[in-house]
Formats: structure tokens, C-alpha cells, sequence
């Protein structure tokens, strides 16, 4: 398959309606659909709470995960898949050899690199692949009448995001190559967003705040769209990139 044409011109946001953006199960079927993950040595940059990371290990692949320790310690509590390691580390200096994955995945966390750091955490990106392994990058579009609507309340990240898709876009310099774009969404309830909120908002006020501020905006959403509150479901778009390494 040879490279694609990104969406230059419109960083981060949709051509479309986001009506128009199809249905996807999980993050990982996504990926699972353009990637083949059985036998491959794969690092998951930004790893949370390791579930994906057990879906890999679980698929037949050598999985490290890198991420915060306090975000690896929930991690490392979960039920082990198998053989799957765990690092400390952030993407701006992934500490993993050179040369040493197939595939590398970043889900929702090239937006949080400083953006000053975003070229560097691209080029870690390159520097641990090996020549024609890939790099998967998938990251939330921040379209209103989306769950965008809530999750913004924890902060609005959208400046960052659309940096965080430039230097997606801008990687030829370190040896990467885009071939694959394509959009889909998940679906979520209020309850999804309650779990959101519990796992990466440290602050128990915030998360009151944050809650108290999206329940009116998800009743009103759900009242619009004809449904009660509990079975109202926010589309939750996120766009996949996979970069190939060419050098």
C-alpha cells in the first residue's frame, strides 16, 4: 500500500458530519483491521492502565508498556495477559533500544507531549522501529455535538491535538511515512464519562465539577435526540494514523 494523503488542510476536525463517521467497536478492532499484531514486538507509548497492552499480549504479540509510574502501577494491578513489561518513561524519550519494535501505538497520547516535544517524541518513534515497522497513532477529533461536549470539561485540549496531528503529518524528516488515515467512533454513555473522570482526574472537586457540568449538557443532548438519559450515547471520534518506517 503506498502513502495517503492526510487531511493537511483541516487539522484534527472532520470533512464531514460526524454522522457520517462509522462505528467501531473498540480502539483495538480498529486497529486490529489495518495492523497485524501476531508475533510483532510492539511498544505502546502513553500505556494508562495497560489494556490494550493485554489485548497485544493476548493477540500473540511482545508487549512493553511505557507510561507514568503512578498510571503503570494501575497497570501492573490488573490481571497479567502473559509475558507483557512495563517501563516508566514518557514519549519524548521512550526508553527502548533502537531498532528494537515492529509496531509502536500511541492511543490518545501524543496529545499529552508538550508541544515543544512533539517532533522528539516523533522521532523516538522512528528511532525504536525497525526499518519498515509502523507507528499507530490514534487520537481523539474534537467535533461538537460529540462527546467532545464533556470531555472538554476536564480541559480543552484541541490547540494541543491539532499540534499533536501537525507533527503526525510533519514526520518525514525522521523517517516515517503516513499510510493509512481513517476515522470511526466509539460510543458512550455518561457512565463511560464517570469511569473517565474517576481514572485521570486526581483532584475529587474537579471530578464533582466536571461532573456536575455534564449531566445538564447530557440531558439536554438526550431530550434533543429523543432518548431518556441512561440510554443516550455520545459518539466518540478519534482518527487512526499508521506511519511506516522508510529508512
Amino acid at each position: 500500500m503506498g502513502p495517503v494523503r492526510p487531511m493537511r488542510d483541516a487539522p484534527n476536525l472532520l470533512a464531514g458530519s460526524p454522522a457520517a463517521v462509522t462505528a467501531i467497536a473498540s480502539i483495538h478492532e480498529m486497529l486490529a483491521e489495518h495492523i497485524s499484531v501476531g508475533g510483532k514486538v510492539v511498544v505502546d507509548v502513553g500505556c494508562g492502565t495497560g489494556e490494550l497492552v493485554r489485548w497485544l499480549v493476548g493477540h500473540g504479540a511482545t508487549v512493553t508498556g511505557v507510561d507514568t509510574p503512578a498510571m503503570l502501577a494501575r497497570a501492573e494491578a490488573a490481571p497479567r495477559a502473559g509475558g507483557e513489561r512495563y517501563l516508566p518513561g514518557g514519549g519524548e524519550a521512550i526508553p527502548i533500544p533502537d531498532g528494537h519494535a515492529d509496531l509502536v501505538t500511541w492511543v490518545a497520547s501524543l496529545h499529552h507531549v508538550p508541544a515543544d516535544r512533539l517532533r522528539d517524541a516523533m522521532a523516538e518513534s522512528a528511532r525504536i522501529l525497525r526499518p519498515g515497522g509502523e507507528a499507530a497513532f490514534v487520537e481523539p477529533v474534537g467535533e461538537p455535538g460529540s462527546y467532545y461536549e464533556i470531555t472538554r470539561l476536564t480541559g480543552d485540549e484541541r490547540e494541543i491535538q491539532s499540534l499533536a496531528y501537525a507533527a503526525i503529518l510533519d514526520s518525514a524528516d525522521v523517517g516515517l511515512e503516513v499510510q493509512v488515515e481513517t476515522f470511526g467512533y466509539l460510543s458512550r454513555s455518561f457512565a463511560d464519562y464517570e469511569h473517565l473522570v474517576e481514572v485521570f482526574v486526581d483532584s475529587v472537586e474537579l471530578r464533582a465539577e466536571c461532573l456536575s457540568r455534564a449531566r445538564p449538557i447530557t440531558e439536554r443532548m438526550a431530550f434533543d435526540a429523543g432518548v431518556v438519559f441512561e440510554e443516550f450515547r455520545y459518539r466518540s471520534i478519534c482518527r487512526l494514523d499508521i506511519l511506516r518506517r522508510y529508512r
